[in-house]
């Protein structure tokens, strides 16, 4: 065995380029603290975070006349955006061998803006209590079925390929979304043999400021994840008891990834069913697949397609392909292509959620968007 005096700098340097990363990459660690919360707090309080700044090149497919006065349609230009920068202080105050204390308070900061109301804006933050049976959180907390397709995504979230331009959104663009934080919540997060299972109730998902929870506005949702080995399989739901102001919604999604070698395999299903709103009525589904070609460098490549809802004529596809290389175990280097091809009464955006800088359209028109960027874990 070669101990660590024997290596010499440029030894150490030439093993450490030709092996691949022995922990994981700046995405994946930010992904699985942003998923699971609570397992990530070990230290009685932790400055953290993650800097994503990205340059793009975006096109709406619309002429320069109907993209004057419309900040989200562009004729063709480049842009910087600040995609999900975060930056959060996170603790734990133990009590005895089996119980502790867990508390978090999480800030978006979008780092190239100047507009006062969205500069900084809460994200997941709580006060919870870790136990033989599992951790509990109350506060405002990701929904386990927004957590499941974030998940799935993977590498792809935060870019200009983050599927959820499609997944969880209505055909109209930027209508309401399924994948939200859930205001008031009640969580409670555990593990079954190989299975871990996410609960989660939000008295009020619309939000109530020094006012009393309205329950008329809940939303209740569960995400099961099964993972044994190389095959990863998991299912999630969620019930809005008003789903602004358009009636109840019911949703599900199921998802599966193989590991095979380098190659990573994954497929998404979605079913949407709303009381009364037509362009999420529909269901979607997609592939996806992780090339990792050689140490730190994977190439990636997902389709996405929302069938035809009740609007009629609205299926879309979204056709995405990004190369990520993990320069260290912090940093993350990016060059990303997406394009959304919409059907004649479609105008799902070509970029949107997670990316700071979204990408409008018009109805039966293919936006599209070019991107490099970097992210930086703390």
């Amino acid at each position: 065995m070669i101990t660590r005096p024997l290596l010499t700098a440029a030894g150490s340097g030439l093993l450490m380029a030709l092996l691949p990363l022995s922990v994981k990459a700046a995405e994946v660690q930010v992904l699985e603290q942003v998923i699971h919360p609570e397992q990530a707090i070990t230290k009685k309080m932790e400055l953290y975070g993650a800097l994503r700044m990205s340059v793009d090149y975006v096109d709406s497919d619309v002429s320069s006349a109907e993209a004057k006065d419309q900040p989200l349609l562009s004729d063709g230009g480049i842009g910087v955006s600040s995609n999900t920068t975060m930056i959060g202080f996170r603790g734990e105050v133990p009590y005895d061998d089996n119980y502790a204390f867990l508390w978090q308070y999480e800030q978006q900061v979008d780092m190239d803006d100047t507009d006062s109301k969205d500069t900084w804006t809460t994200r997941d933050s709580f006060l919870g209590l870790r136990t033989p049976v599992g951790s509990f959180l109350v506060g405002r907390i990701n929904t386990p079925f927004k957590n499941m397709g974030v998940s799935y995504l993977g590498y792809f979230n935060t870019t200009v390929g983050d599927t959820h331009a499609l997944l969880g959104a209505g055909s109209v663009g930027g209508g309401p979304r399924l994948d939200l934080f859930g205001a008031n919540s009640l969580n409670w997060r555990f593990r079954v043999a190989d299975v871990n299972v996410a609960l989660q109730y939000a008295a009020d998902q619309a939000g109530s400021i020094h006012a009393a929870d309205d329950n008329d506005r809940s939303s209740s949702s569960a995400w099961l994840s099964w993972k044994p080995g190389a095959l990863k399989l998991d299912g999630a739901y969620i019930h809005y008891s008003d789903f602004f102001s358009t009636g109840d919604l019911d949703a599900w999604r199921v998802a599966a990834k193989y590991t095979v070698g380098a190659v990573t395999l994954g497929a998404i299903y979605e079913d949407l069913d709303p009381e009364n709103y037509a362009p999420l009525s529909r269901e979607s589904y997609g592939v996806q697949a992780v090339y990792n070609f050689a140490p730190r460098w994977n190439l990636a490549g997902q389709w996405h397609h929302a069938d035809e809802s009740d609007v009629g004529d609205d299926e879309a596809d979204q056709y995405s392909i990004a190369l990520f290389h993990s320069l260290s175990d912090s940093v993350l280097l990016h060059a990303a292509y997406s394009v959304t091809r919409n059907g004649d009464n479609a105008a799902y955006r070509g970029v949107d959620y997670a990316h700071g800088d979204k990408v409008g359209t018009l109805a039966g028109r293919d936006p599209w968007a070019l991107s490099i960027g970097a992210q930086l874990k703390f």
